[in-house]
């Protein structure tokens, strides 16, 4: 039954898209082009939709990160002012390690302290925002080699930086959909006690996914910034909320213990042909931005339907010879 509705869900999310796509089409005849596909509508919500992958394995268990645009942003800046003293290996190398602590960060705190994932990623949010702010004095930081290279060099006809999501979105894929660690993540979301009483290591898992979704924040780092050449403290403001936007849309439940790839993949293509359609159309940004509101709140009712009736029965199993049940809801 479970199998049925989530294959129900991504068809109805699949047929949303082409619905949207279908009619910017042919209110727009320009925006069915080869150009402006690969160009504005998938080159614009790379990075994202490549930081919505591992946000999908944090709202699985029950968890949230509000601090990734933040520390996209701040990773960007270090690597930035790194570059303009020590050069391109010292950028790459501080970018990465600067994601990766505050994923660390943001895990521990929410493992170990048995802090609530929303209040830590609040409270690290405004602490990445003020650490950018007063690093760069309030001054752009700007792009270098390594990020103009991710940021705007094309590999057989696409932009890189869609191939990296390309590659970014199967190994995710596997990693939530195959195997032990992801029947882990999921049992963690359906119910953390009974799935640490079985034997797992639940802070270990928690951190672990903290700390890649800051690589990743990293990653996106390079080329939101060799997209822009120069960036601000404040420039991942609402980047947060989007990337959110995207998992609950693909029909992950903010509950918990429900969701997977394909959904967030088809999130990540809705979005992008909302923000691009209804932008070659000239529809305001108020409007556009009333339009994903409407979108969102129609994904989170048609999300909470299917999570009230997966997490009635679900069972998981966890290791050999134990299960993890949902707890009642």
């Amino acid at each position: 039954m479970k199998k049925i509705m989530k294959f129900s869900f991504n068809k109805a999310l699949f047929l949303i898209w082409l619905v949207i796509f279908i009619g910017i089409s042919i209110k727009s005849p320009s925006f069915l082009t080869a150009p402006y596909i690969i160009n504005v509508m998938l080159r614009n919500i790379v990075e994202i939709g490549m930081v919505a992958l591992p946000m999908t394995l944090i709202i699985i268990t029950g968890g949230i990160d509000l601090s990734v645009g933040n520390t996209m942003i701040l990773s960007a800046m270090l690597g930035g002012i790194a570059y303009t003293k020590w050069g391109t290996a010292a950028a790459v190398l501080a970018t990465v390690l600067t994601g990766a602590a505050c994923g660390l960060l943001n895990g521990v705190i929410i493992a170990k302290a048995k802090i609530s994932a929303m209040v830590t990623t609040l409270a690290t949010m405004y602490l990445f925002l003020g650490l950018a702010r007063g690093i760069s004095k309030g001054d752009s930081v700007y792009s270098y080699g390594f990020a103009e290279a991710l940021g705007n060099t094309s590999l057989a006809g696409l932009p890189i930086q869609i191939w990296i999501y390309i590659l970014l979105a199967v190994i995710f894929t596997l990693l939530l959909g195959k195997g032990l660690f992801g029947r882990k993540l999921y049992s963690i979301g359906l119910n953390v006690n009974a799935t640490r009483y079985s034997g797992v290591n639940t802070d270990r898992m928690l951190i672990i996914i903290y700390t890649v979704c800051g690589i990743i924040c990293a990653l996106a780092a390079f080329i939101f910034l060799g997209r822009f050449t120069s960036v601000k403290y404040d420039a991942g403001t609402s980047f947060n909320l989007k990337v959110i936007t995207i998992v609950v849309l693909g029909g992950t439940s903010i509950m918990g213990g429900v969701g997977d790839m394909k959904g967030t993949i088809l999130g990540t293509l809705i979005i992008a042909t909302l923000n691009s359609g209804l932008t070659v159309m000239n529809i305001p940004i108020d409007v556009q931005t009333i339009v994903q509101g409407v979108v969102l709140i129609i994904a989170l009712i048609a999300c909470a339907v299917v999570t009230e009736r997966s997490k009635k029965k679900r069972i998981i199993k966890v290791d050999t010879g134990q299960t993890v049940k949902a707890e009642p809801v």
